[in-house]
């Protein structure tokens, strides 16, 4: 089996965590590389190609859900996040000039995306009426285009014994097949969220300062 969507782990809650940490306990199976793709190369493409369906990844509502074995975890968020709310940009041009430097996040998990609303999209923007279903599906098609290019993916095979950390907020992740004939491949996964890091950074930053970091 192979995981060919790239996607994000837990977008269905709501405050998703920041760092994915992947250890290789077991890679004795032939195959199972992985796949790493920066969300934000994607983003910054389209807004150089002034592309309005940029727009309608930042207004469009996606709902991602896990429902299974006794939980159903739901959340709505936006395909690209900004730091300031949307109506702060009150013309297109400010919003193309800025999204480069004012993209907060981006959510892309199709494995966890919950069926869509057939009225969803209805309601005019404030950039005017471009965020209906059929923007928001060409959107996305241009969208996973972008992140599957082979130019943009980072591919590397995870040996016995190696990690790797990367921000789950911001680059999606997959995972070629493995044989399933004899030996093993095993993979421990952990998340760290934003506020604990970055706790444990400040913290770590000040006992270097003071020559108390041991």
């Amino acid at each position: 089996m192979a995981f060919s969507n790239k996607f994000q782990d837990l977008l269905y809650v709501v405050d998703p965590p920041e760092l994915q940490i992947l250890h290789c306990l077991g890679a004795s199976k032939q195959g199972g590389e992985s796949l790493f793709s920066d969300t934000f190369r994607a983003v910054d493409t389209i807004r150089q190609q002034r592309n309005p369906l940029l727009k309608t990844l930042a207004e469009f509502p996606v709902t991602y859900w896990y429902k299974n074995d006794g939980f159903n975890f739901q959340h709505t968020k936006r395909t690209i996040e900004m730091k300031l709310p949307l109506d702060d940009y009150t013309r297109p041009t400010d919003f193309f000039s800025q999204v480069a430097t004012a993209t907060k996040t981006v959510n892309w998990s199709p494995p966890f995306q919950a069926p869509l609303l057939f009225d969803i999209g209805d309601t005019r923007s404030c950039f005017g009426a471009g965020n209906s279903l059929s923007n928001y599906l060409e959107s996305i098609k241009t969208f996973k285009q972008l992140i599957e290019d082979p130019d943009s993916v980072f591919e590397t095979r995870l040996e016995e014994g190696t990690c790797v950390i990367f921000n789950n907020r911001r680059i999606v992740h997959a995972r070629r097949a493995f044989s399933d004939k004899e030996g093993n491949r095993w993979l421990r996964g952990a998340y760290v969220d934003q506020d604990a890091f970055r706790c444990r950074l400040r913290t770590l930053e000040e006992e270097m300062r003071t020559g108390m970091c041991v």
